[in-house]
């Protein structure tokens, strides 16, 4: 009977795929303009993506779990597209390999999200879906990861972790033997909160126990409503060899991002052998990128804005003082709705400087937003930035890169250009000489390496 059921699942899964390729086919021929095109696809990959978790849930109810249907053992990809591209002034080849078997998105435009990061001197390879599935390889063989059984399921017990594109994993970093796993979690019913799970590092199993959680959660019913997505912050970066670097979102609550004893809105540093957190910084939206130069002792983080106004933002010696970004006081976005209280207009106004109202401005905004993403460093003297971005639309300068080049001070933008990649961008890792950038792209589940050719 459960090799029937399983074959059942199999059987639906393989037709959802069919039904998703016929599709773009069909709107690569007719499409009359490529936004149409992205938008048909959009709404079939939104029918997938529901279809899938109504499959899971169902396999959950029954101790099941659909990946393991899917291929129990690996994470397969398959390598379709080599090219050359050119970020600043260097060449990179650029190999991508795409995979069906990660189910599970972080967003409705997309087929599968996962996050990634570099061990053992850059050599290897490890990757975590947004549903807690995680695998390991060589960085010269990404055509077969090797999956790492784990015991997150008996620690994230809640449904939509592994359902609903809101939840899941927000981040993985990997630091002195030991992997960080960040996502938002159930403190109660109807109350989130954001978490730091860690283990040893292992490719056999990965043991996990609770490193950090937010002092209190943020309840669906308060003046301001509530978005999973708009909390999740959720990057982690080493500050020192004592403390990491931790972000987080306000879930839409947006007075908690100018409350100081407020964990949300903030970046934070967690003492790795105390727990104890201080906040470095607060007014944060929903801080998604993040970057600490050791060397020059500055944070480069960028984050979501709400309709217009993501932001690149600079922390200059962080630990001087806490600085205030000015969310939800000052922002060069707008309200989403129109017709907010004169409460929450009065408690998010958005006003359109930063300055003026005593906060840090942002090195730089985008408008329209770019559904910017994670961030790396290209150079050793930190000058040079590779900005990843989400979104849906290539005019508005989203599904890509962005190359930003700061003055020697770095308190200016003096360069900019973008680099189209028609995916959304939603974790980047690059290797501490600098010449390996490995991408994750959402939008078809793929991983793209970026090799620096030598000038």
């Amino acid at each position: 009977m459960r090799i029937k059921l399983n074959f059942i699942y199999l059987i639906l899964i393989i037709f959802l795929a069919f039904l998703l390729i016929y599709g773009y086919q069909i709107n690569k021929k007719n499409s009359a303009s490529k936004k149409n095109e992205i938008s048909n696809i959009t709404k079939q990959l939104n029918t997938r993506n529901i279809q899938l978790e109504k499959i899971q849930k169902k396999l959950l109810e029954d101790g099941k779990n659909l990946n393991d249907i899917i291929n129990q053992n690996e994470i397969s990809f398959k390598n379709v597209f080599n090219n050359e591209v050119l970020i600043g002034s260097n060449r990179y080849s650029f190999l991508k390999y795409t995979t069906n078997d990660i189910l599970f998105t972080g967003n409705r435009k997309a087929i599968g999200t996962a996050y990634i990061d570099f061990y053992n001197n850059d050599k290897n390879l490890i990757i975590a879906t947004y549903d807690g599935i995680f695998a390991f390889t060589n960085v010269n063989n990404l055509e077969n990861f090797k999956k790492i059984n784990s015991n997150i399921n008996s620690l994230i017990k809640y449904d939509k972790f592994y359902l609903h594109e809101q939840y899941g994993i927000k981040d993985i970093h990997i630091d002195d033997e030991k992997i960080y796993v960040s996502f938002i979690g159930e403190r109660k019913n109807n109350c989130y909160d954001l978490k730091i799970i860690t283990s040893k590092l292992s490719e056999e199993f990965l043991e996990f126990s609770l490193f950090y959680k937010t002092q209190s959660c943020v309840n669906e019913n308060n003046n301001h409503g509530f978005w999973a997505h708009q909390g999740a912050g959720g990057r982690i970066d080493n500050l020192d060899n004592s403390n990491l670097l931790f972000t987080t979102g306000d879930f839409r609550n947006r007075p908690l991002s100018q409350n100081i004893k407020s964990d949300f809105g903030k970046i934070l540093k967690i003492n790795i052998q105390s727990k104890e957190t201080e906040v470095v910084s607060l007014g944060h939206r929903n801080p998604q990128g993040l970057y600490y130069s050791k060397n020059f002792d500055f944070i480069f983080s960028t984050e979501h804005g709400p309709k217009g106004g993501d932001e690149i933002n600079i922390n200059s010696i962080p630990l001087s003082k806490i600085k205030n970004f000015g969310w939800p006081i000052s922002s060069y976005g707008e309200h989403y709705k129109k017709n907010y209280s004169k409460k929450i207009l009065k408690e998010a106004p958005l006003n359109k400087s930063h300055k003026k109202f005593g906060f840090e401005e942002p090195i730089k905004y985008f408008n329209p937003s770019i559904g910017i993403s994670q961030v790396i460093s290209l150079d050793q003297m930190d000058t040079e930035f590779l900005v990843g971005a989400m979104g849906n639309e290539v005019i508005e300068q989203d599904l890509g890169l962005h190359y930003i080049k700061l003055s020697d001070n770095r308190n200016k933008v003096i360069n900019h250009n973008y680099i189209s990649l028609n995916e959304r961008v939603r974790d980047i890792i690059i290797s501490e000489d600098r010449k390996l950038i490995v991408i994750f792209l959402e939008t078809s589940s793929s991983i793209a390496v970026l090799n620096k050719i030598n000038n």
